[in-house]
């Protein structure tokens, strides 16, 4: 019985070696940042790429190095199980949405658990999911910005939301950084994470959220 365990980002996947976990099959990240910038529909293809990097800034090269050339396991192997540890946020959340949609998209059949943890990796549940489904969600969430028509789990029922709201020109941070606009960033950002623990957001997130209040014209 193969196994591919996808964890939510290089800080996750090096807490397991540092403390040499065994999860029982091979290991990579998911290094993305979902619920920022642009997505096409062919999640991995050539023109996601072209806007991940315009997204992020980077390069195709740049862009393979950090996200893609880790999942090559997932795009070349037939593993009968994958194993799925995210966060419950909405940063992580959006990812797994990504995720799933991925493997609905190519009609992955095997056994998809996802692992629910914690900010410090410890485990707080484990459901198994179906794909099915996933790819519509992906094109109505990421793509045309709108409240799924399917039913999602309340886990990822509330990372909808955030997410909709994030993406808008008028969030609740952006509200947030303007009711404190005079604060200095470095205590705008420990009042940020506080604040919006639950968006699971990082300080390069956060800082580009305070740029863009201070550059918009309002």
């Amino acid at each position: 019985m193969s196994r591919l365990n996808i964890v939510n980002g290089m800080a996750m996947l090096s807490y397991i070696k540092e403390f040499k976990i065994d999860l029982g099959g091979d290991v990579v990240p998911f290094n993305e940042c979902m619920c920022e910038g642009f997505v096409t529909a062919d999640i991995f293809g050539a023109e996601f790429e072209l806007a991940r990097c315009t997204t992020h800034g980077v390069g195709i090269e740049e862009y393979e190095d950090i996200v893609i050339n880790y999942l090559h396991p997932l795009f070349s192997e037939d593993y009968d199980e994958l194993h799925l540890f995210f966060d419950e946020d909405m940063f992580c959340q959006i990812n797994l949405i990504t995720l799933l949609a991925y493997l609905d998209m190519t009609e992955y059949e095997g056994k998809i658990a996802l692992h629910i943890i914690d900010n410090s990796f410890a485990e707080l549940n484990v459901v198994e999911l179906k794909s099915q489904s996933f790819f519509v969600v992906y094109k109505q969430l990421l793509i045309e910005k709108k409240v799924p028509e399917i039913v999602l789990p309340e886990l990822m029922s509330d990372a909808v939301i955030k997410y909709l709201d994030y993406s808008s020109d008028n969030s609740e941070i952006v509200q947030y950084i303007l009711e404190n606009i005079d604060v200095d960033e470095n205590t705008l950002l420990d009042m940020l994470f506080s604040r919006f623990g639950s968006y699971g957001l990082g300080d390069t997130q956060l800082q580009k959220q305070i740029d863009l209040v201070k550059n918009r014209n309002w």
